[in-house]
């Protein structure tokens, strides 16, 4: 016989249920504070090392750098002893008498002029190398001009006067002082580089590019740049750009005239052809720079004998 709780009963099981549950959840006590962090595990194995990559090709050989500036000058040297005192009321017969030569270093075999300034009007010359101790090969005679100048012109320097006889002493010295000696008293000397007594053979010519070398260049303003441009050059020939900036002295008939001589030159950047014989390089027109405000003649000299030329204007900025 199966007994069952009135309707109320059951509501009243429910309702205690339910206050039970209440009550236990309001006697539970806070959460307790975190547990600390447990240790860093271990390091695993490292892995095995990778193969060895193959070695990186070597890199181009960098542009040869611009020459660099001239030292400072070094001390002047100790005052030397005071020479022996002259004859009273003695005077220099030409104090400004002075010397030049066509070439300072060269060969026995090869020609030389001689020149001079600052003598007595039509004074008679001899001209000689002193070689010290009185020994003083003699290179020729001459006359000064009404104006105190004079040139004498050896066709080769070995066969004049007395030198072929005192040749290998000339050449053992190297730097020799030449000398001229007035008849009324005037005196010069300067010194020159024998090399030897024969100029060696000359060396067998560049290889040539094969082709007419060309080269542009234009107008610049103080503080700009301006390219320099080149074709016709050998692949991979270095090119060196000189600028042209004036002419030194000369001789003429005998006398020493400005402007008569060599041209002068001045290096101001360089560059290297392409493989097809194209070469640029940027040119900087300094304030103080080797060039300023004018026309100048831009010499591309290539390594293996190529050259051209173009004209460069620098003119003030506006």
């Amino acid at each position: 016989m199966r007994k069952y709780l009135p309707p109320s009963g059951i509501v009243s099981a429910v309702i205690i249920g339910v206050l039970a549950v209440l009550l236990l959840a309001a006697c539970q006590g806070p959460p307790g504070n975190s547990g600390k962090s447990g240790l860093p595990g271990n390091p695993g194995n490292p892995g095995p090392a990778g193969a060895v990559g193959p070695q990186g090709a070597p890199g181009e050989p960098g542009e040869p750098g611009f020459p660099g500036a001239p030292g400072n000058p070094g001390n002047p040297g100790a005052t030397g002893p005071a020479g022996p005192t002259g004859r009273a009321g003695a005077a220099a017969v030409s104090p400004a008498a002075a010397l030049m030569v066509s070439k300072p270093a060269f060969y026995l075999d090869e020609g030389l002029t001689i020149a001079g300034s600052g003598f007595a009007k039509f004074e008679p010359v001899i001209v000689f190398i002193d070689l010290g101790d009185g020994t003083e090969p003699n290179l020729g005679f001459t006359d000064a001009s009404r104006g105190g100048a004079w040139a004498l012109s050896l066709p080769v320097v070995g066969e004049a006067g007395g030198v072929s006889r005192w040749a290998s002493a000339v050449v053992e010295a190297g730097v020799v002082t030449v000398k001229a000696d007035g008849g009324d008293g005037s005196t010069a000397s300067i010194a020159v580089n024998v090399l030897g007594v024969t100029t060696p053979a000359a060396p067998p010519p560049p290889p040539d590019s094969g082709v007419a070398t060309s080269l542009t260049a234009g107008t610049v303003e103080v503080g700009g740049e301006l390219e320099f441009i080149g074709a016709g050059y050998a692949p991979g020939e270095r090119v060196f750009f000189i600028a042209i900036v004036g002419v030194g002295e000369g001789i003429r008939g005998g006398i020493v005239v400005p402007g008569a001589g060599d041209p002068l030159r001045k290096p101001v950047t360089q560059g290297t052809a392409s493989d097809t014989g194209v070469v640029s390089a940027i040119f900087t027109a300094r304030a103080d720079g080797a060039l300023g405000i004018g026309s100048y003649t831009i010499e591309g000299i290539g390594e293996f004998g190529s050259i051209a030329t173009a004209a460069v204007i620098i003119v003030e900025p506006k």
